[in-house]
């Protein structure tokens, strides 16, 4: 069982588990997560739960937070991730998420996002957080405004080839 995040009112957001490598062996590979996000190079439930285990579940023992399933309520059907990501390279914390393309623009990232957000605010006492977005990425630039964030300009991120928009947010 994992620990449950944030229950909204269509999702429950949680944490991921070993489990849950189907589904990311899935998400990661979807054309739209390898151009708007990145290539995780997981191609076998074997290199899924390797990330699962040196990613997300090393982040929650280290961290205390890390990224998160993304369940409908209704069905426990895992639809994406949101969570808050700590880089090697900076003393920050970003907001990431990501959807399976038949789950676009139903608002399920902004109800999830703002979830994390108030648990980034209330239960890590975070002060303010950051996001990212590729140029391109207009529907994520606009999730970014909505949840309240300012644009700061282009940002080079260790490990990502081309430039990215910074976002961020006082909590």
């Amino acid at each position: 069982m994992s620990k449950i995040i944030a229950i909204t009112d269509r999702l429950i957001i949680r944490e991921k588990v070993i489990e849950d490598s189907e589904f990311i062996l899935q998400h990661f590979n979807e054309s739209l997560f390898i151009k708007n996000i990145a290539d995780k190079k997981i191609y076998t439930l074997e290199d899924a739960k390797q990330f699962l285990i040196n990613g997300p579940i090393k982040s929650y023992k280290e961290n205390g937070f890390g990224m998160f399933i993304i369940s409908l309520k209704d069905s426990n059907r895992s639809i994406g991730t949101c969570g808050l990501m700590k880089r090697d390279n900076t003393d920050d914390i970003d907001l990431g998420y990501a959807l399976m393309s038949d789950y676009h623009k139903q608002g399920y990232v902004l109800e999830a996002a703002k979830a994390v957000l108030e648990y980034a605010k209330n239960e890590i006492k975070l002060p303010h957080i950051l996001g990212y977005t590729a140029l391109d990425n207009t529907g994520s630039m606009n999730v970014l405004k909505k949840l309240g964030f300012s644009e700061l300009g282009e940002s080079k991120l260790a490990g990502y080839d081309t430039p990215s928009i910074k976002f961020s947010l006082e909590l």
